[in-house]
């Protein structure tokens, strides 16, 4: 693409961030057409935006590279905030295991392996607001998701979990109740078993540009699938024994 492009993309993309109009396509004039396309539209969304990126989400596309999408500062909240539905009105929740980055995982040449990240990162409870600025959120092209955050609505962490490494992550039990009642119950559910995986695969994506620094969140997926709350609705997930976290939807007056 090229920056006129990608400028277009993003203008589109962050427009409707502030005003809420969703749109119902990308125009071919400024439609990622790769994966890089997709991640330079999001850097150039964020400063159209005058955000501050707090850390990714990561995933797999269909051809095995590493998409991410971007965390907003100003979208990035501790648990028990209370957020408008009107500002994530699709209102989609995803349980997961986020990680914090305790010390700066810097650009290299050589792959940080497993141990090497697994003793920078910290551990904790998350829930993902997913939500879109396309009209037909399941039908818009992947490419035009990812140039949109990954669909990235909110993000709401919980307190850290400095014993995580204690935990098996593969099984460990988790709950997802929306207004007092149970939507998942079940035993680990995560795509990769172990969320540490995306988080490695993220850190050396980084590594061949900036690195990732302290402070920065990776979140790697969800435990219980998509679920959609309404407005007025608490929504909690709580890891056993490892933590939990919650977020009121609050409904317009």
């Amino acid at each position: 693409m090229t920056p006129d492009a990608i400028d277009q993309a993003a203008g589109l993309l962050a427009d409707a961030r502030r005003n809420g109009q969703r749109l119902d396509a990308l125009p071919e004039s400024c439609r990622p057409a790769t994966l890089d396309d997709a991640h330079a539209i999001q850097e150039a969304t964020a400063l159209r935006l005058g955000e501050a990126i707090a850390g990714w989400k990561v995933g797999a596309t269909p051809e095995g590279g590493v998409a991410r999408g971007a965390l907003l500062r100003s979208w990035t909240y501790a648990s028990s905030a209370r957020l408008s539905a009107a500002i994530v009105p699709l209102l989609g929740i995803e349980a997961e295991i986020a990680f914090r980055l305790d010390r700066d995982l810097p650009a290299r040449e050589r792959e940080y392996d497993y141990s090497e990240v697994a003793a920078a990162v910290t551990a904790l409870p998350a829930i993902e607001i997913v939500d879109s600025r396309f009209q037909g959120y399941l039908n818009a092209p992947l490419l035009d998701r990812i140039a949109d955050f990954m669909s990235n609505g909110a993000f709401i962490h919980g307190m850290a979990q400095p014993r995580w490494r204690d935990f098996d992550l593969e099984t460990i039990g988790v709950e997802l109740v929306v207004d007092g009642q149970a939507l998942v119950r079940r035993s680990g559910g995560h795509a990769s078993k172990d969320p540490l995986l995306p988080a490695v695969a993220l850190v050396n994506d980084r590594r061949r540009s900036s690195g990732v620094g302290a402070g920065q969140i990776v979140t790697t997926g969800t435990y219980t699938g998509l679920h959609y709350a309404k407005p007025g609705q608490r929504v909690a997930v709580t890891f056993e024994d490892f933590g939990s976290v919650e977020v009121q939807f609050e409904a317009a007056p």
